[in-house]
């Protein structure tokens, strides 16, 4: 009986630590997760690839998980929350809406998550640190090349994405500023969301170019009609190719429109770099318990015209 006891007691103490190893062993590597603001756009994929070589060096695991539909913000808390619950090494996620995420932000952090916003932040939530572009002189930059583009003479609409993207608003903001402060003589007819859908995009770029014949060029702080193909882009243009184009991102799409002299200028965000950085700085908080030196690490922005297009087209 003594006997069949110990046996008993010796086959639990196995499995227990066996569970204990089996556990510890899933830990081995750390899982860092980018949360984009949806799957419907390639530019994040730009994000994905320097996120997987950062993994990739650094050895541990990643995943690009966003929501399937654009401009969603309750599919962003969902996966905030089953990543939480899943307790994860460390998280970067692009609001759609800087409110709508921000305690869940919080709710991460609380519980020894570390997490970073990257591409839009939110600065009123506890997110550790921002990677990403400086978006208000972006915008700045925007406005200096569309007084250019129409010599300050003629009318402009913008299509942005969500309304709530501080990215967006802080990109829209500064090409405002810069006009203004500037005194351009350009004038603005319509400001139109798309809620981060192309499909959504060329539908309305082609609704109010239709119906406002003294439209002279559309500045996008996205990249959403522009990665279409050349001739959906016309169509939405109407046929008019006397209208100028300013938009952001450098999707090989857009780069080709640019190269066709359909889109003048992209303003190009380094989302290889933003997805790579993040992991590297989870790492560092991870393993080397290396908090960022920086609330704010700006990754900087390209600008691009038909002149120097080729050198991005080859990379």
């Amino acid at each position: 009986m003594r006997k069949r006891f110990f046996i008993t007691f010796v086959f639990i103490c196995i499995s227990f630590l066996l569970i204990i190893s089996g556990c510890n062993k899933g830990k081995d590597t750390l899982y860092f997760v980018l949360v984009p603001k949806s799957l419907t756009n390639p530019y994040w994929f730009q994000a994905e690839a320097g996120m997987k070589k950062a993994g990739e060096e650094l050895g541990v695991k990643t995943d690009l998980i966003g929501p399937l539909q654009a401009a969603d913000v309750t599919a962003q808390v969902n996966i905030m929350e089953s990543l939480i619950a899943r307790r994860v090494d460390g998280i970067a996620i692009s609001p759609n809406d800087p409110d709508g995420v921000a305690s869940v932000i919080n709710k991460a952090i609380d519980v020894g998550i570390p997490v970073l916003t990257f591409d839009s932040d939110a600065p009123q939530s506890k997110r550790i640190a921002y990677v990403g572009t400086e978006n208000y002189e972006a915008g700045r930059i925007a406005g200096k090349e569309m007084i250019k583009l129409l010599d300050d003479q003629g009318n402009y609409a913008i299509i942005t994405g969500a309304l709530g993207a501080l990215n967006l608003n802080d990109r829209i903001r500064g090409f405002r500023d810069e006009l203004a402060e500037s005194n351009s003589k350009l004038k603005e007819l319509k400001l139109l969301s798309c809620d981060e859908d192309t499909e959504k995009a060329l539908m309305l770029m082609e609704d109010y170019t239709r119906s406002t014949p003294s439209l002279n060029a559309w500045f996008v702080p996205g990249s959403w009609p522009t990665v279409s193909p050349k001739g959906a882009l016309l169509n939405a243009l109407n046929q008019r190719t006397d209208i100028k184009i300013l938009a952001f991102d450098t999707i090989k799409e857009q780069l080709m429109l640019v190269d066709d002299g359909l889109v003048n200028v992209v303003i190009g965000q380094r989302s290889y770099n933003m997805g790579q950085m993040c992991v590297q700085i989870l790492y560092d908080i991870a393993v080397n318990k290396k908090m960022p030196e920086k609330e704010i690490y700006d990754t900087g922005v390209d600008l691009i015209t038909k002149d120097n297009v080729d050198q991005f087209l080859k990379e």
